[in-house]
């Protein structure tokens, strides 16, 4: 297993998470690696719309999920809801490049499914995560005292690793400033919100109240640019 230097491991709940620059957590316990929001398709809804956009984005974000899997080792992939976009992403040519992806990934993969993967759960959809070779999940799955969601909870309970906020940090230095997908871990309602995985979603910044902490993905290293002595 390779341990890139700009991983960081965190003790969340009594459990080690590992955050990665490549926008995904992994469990070592489990050797599951967890990401969130791939939204595979959401440039083919612009090209249906009249955009001449290319499907970069897709492959190169497929690519990225493959490399991070296979640097730690992960005998699972958990994709924590948001898989696909909509509609436009059971289209032919996404259908074939996620196949072709699919038998590259030396690991199992599965869904814990979100609001915008209605249209894989049912009917033709199911069909189309038995060809991408996915299992669906529960769209909530607790397991060792983790619970895993797409959605934050609106109640605190056990630590709950999730996504669907996309969230995002304001860096800023000598007059420039940019922003960077990051991971939040919001003491208030016990969530661990991972930053979305898809290159080709806006994050959003998040209100962090003190005790909370994040961490931004930049480049090949995570961050930490939050922390409970530190919230804004």
């Amino acid at each position: 297993m390779s341990v890139a230097i700009g991983d960081i491991s965190v003790t969340l709940a009594g459990h080690e998470l590992r955050l990665m620059p490549e926008r995904a957590v992994y469990w070592p316990a489990k050797r599951w690696l967890l990401v969130a929001d791939t939204h595979w398709g959401k440039c083919q809804t612009f090209r249906d719309a009249g955009s001449a956009l290319p499907v970069g984005p897709l492959l190169a974000d497929l690519d990225r999920l493959r490399a991070a899997a296979m640097r730690v080792e992960a005998e699972r992939v958990v994709v924590l809801g948001d898989l696909v976009h909509g509609r436009s992403s059971l289209a032919g040519c996404i259908d074939g490049l996620v196949q072709q992806w699919r038998a590259t990934l030396p690991c199992e993969l599965a869904l814990v499914p979100g609001n915008h993967d209605r249209v894989v759960t049912r009917h033709r959809g199911l069909e189309l995560l038995t060809r991408w070779g996915i299992e669906l999940l529960p769209p909530r799955l607790d397991i060792d005292g983790l619970r895993l969601s797409h959605e934050p909870p609106i109640i605190a309970s056990e630590l709950t690793i999730c996504g669907h906020v996309h969230p995002a940090v304001r860096m800023q230095g000598r007059g420039e400033s940019m922003k960077l997908p990051c991971f939040w871990h919001d003491t208030e309602y016990n969530s661990f919100v991972l930053p979305a995985f898809s290159s080709f979603v806006d994050g959003a910044r998040v209100r962090i109240s003190p005790g909370d902490s994040q961490w931004a993905t930049a480049g090949s290293r995570v961050v930490r640019v939050a922390g409970p002595s530190e919230a804004v």
